[in-house]
């Protein structure tokens, strides 16, 4: 997720699932990985670490392959073998940090008793992330990344526990789902984008300013509440009339 927003995107196919649970007799089979096979992925997560420590120091710009390789104390041929380019280590760089954001709004959700009551809770969740971890923040939604392609990162595309804009998607249409007759699907992408843009803003200029002394700001919490009362109401009357007035 480069930035704080995304367009609406062509989800690769769907991974084949299995017929069936596997029996112990599959599982004894199953041959474990080799020693080498858990050298490379342990040299991979090296060559990961390094290029985070590069982007949180000097953001993208900083993060090359020569760069990594140099960190790490290999060939940037080593590199080029694990990823294909920037754009591909830049994305996987980023990915951890994406998924534990999305696994904080998720247990959010999880706590919320109506699609608003979601709303409202994912809001709070998210600036309360941001501010709490800037620097990640700052790396995932605020430092110009190289555009990468969906199969780039290791985040399951469309899976709300670690595709963080996904579980605001599906909130959003959740709640036009519950309010009104209908709504397409331009409709619900526009309005979970303006949802994601709402609390980016809130977020990203708390960081970038902090208590900025030319204007009185509320405090954090009750500026997210008021403006996700705003954007709901807005939103509902926007789309159309509650179900009820059918």
């Amino acid at each position: 997720m480069k930035t704080d927003t995304r367009k609406a995107r062509t989800a690769p196919p769907p991974k084949a699932k299995a017929a069936q649970l596997p029996t112990d007799l599959d599982r004894t089979a199953r041959p474990r990985p080799s020693l080498r096979d858990k050298e490379q992925q342990a040299r991979r997560q090296l060559l990961l670490a390094a290029a985070r420590r590069l982007l949180r120091k000097g953001g993208a710009q900083a993060v090359t392959m020569r760069a990594v390789a140099d960190d790490v104390g290999v060939s940037t041929t080593v590199v080029y073998g694990f990823f294909s380019d920037k754009a591909a280590l830049v994305a996987q760089a980023v990915d951890g940090d994406l998924k534990r954001f999305a696994r904080h709004l998720k247990q959010a959700v999880d706590e919320a008793s109506s699609p608003a009551d979601a709303l409202h809770r994912v809001a709070q969740a998210y600036v309360a992330f941001g501010l709490a971890h800037p620097q990640s923040y700052r790396v995932m939604f605020m430092e110009p990344r190289p555009p990468s392609a969906v199969e780039d990162s290791s985040i399951e595309f469309g899976n709300p526990s670690e595709d963080a804009y996904a579980l605001a998607r599906a909130l959003v249409e959740g709640l036009l789902a519950g309010e009104v007759l209908s709504a397409d699907e331009s409709t619900i992408e526009m309005a979970a984008q303006m949802f994601w843009e709402m609390v980016h803003g809130i977020t990203s200029l708390r960081i970038s300013s902090g208590d900025d002394p030319w204007f009185h700001r509320l405090p954090v919490v009750e500026h997210a509440e008021r403006m996700v009362r705003v954007f709901i109401a807005g939103l509902l009357h926007e789309v159309g009339p509650p179900l009820s007035a059918k």
